[in-house]
């Protein structure tokens, strides 16, 4: 007696996927209408103009103490050493600015603390960054300079 309400429930349920099998809420029939026209002009994935534009905040930092350029198997790592204006500056890097003359000018750039930061001592105050330089990067470079906030530094091959 149990399986006559199950058998009755499951034949009314299977009966109303005949009006399903046409519809749009039918899985099967999500792509099955889509075509490709050769001639028809592709759209492009990113639109033009809808690119994402990227803000750098960083600031130079306040002087440039030294630059070194080491050796590596594979190219050389430049590395700098900058003094900030305040305690708390992060997120340093070398950014390349531009190659002209066998010369790559990097700026020494660094964020800012978010909120008032103590001036400090100068050991406090000094921050570290580095650029890994392949032989590709090296090719026609004598010299390069790292440029701050009041003044640069250079270091030769």
């Amino acid at each position: 007696m149990r399986a006559l309400p199950v058998l009755l429930i499951a034949a009314l349920s299977v009966s109303g996927c005949a009006r399903l099998a046409e519809s749009r809420f039918n899985p099967v029939n999500w792509f099955a209408g889509s075509t490709t026209d050769p001639d028809a002009p592709l759209r492009p994935l990113v639109p033009a103009g809808g690119g994402t534009l990227v803000v750098d905040g960083r600031q130079p930092v306040a002087e440039v103490l030294s630059v070194g350029l080491d050796r590596t198997a594979d190219g050389a790592i430049l590395r700098a050493t900058g003094l900030a204006a305040t305690q708390g500056w992060f997120n340093a890097q070398l950014v390349l600015v531009s190659i002209e003359g066998g010369t790559a000018t990097y700026a020494f750039r660094a964020e800012p603390p978010r909120g008032f930061e103590p001036e400090g001592s100068a050991t406090s105050r000094r921050i570290t960054a580095a650029a890994d330089l392949d032989l590709a990067d090296l090719a026609g470079i004598r010299s390069f300079r790292v440029t701050g906030a009041a003044n640069s530094r250079s270091v030769g091959r």
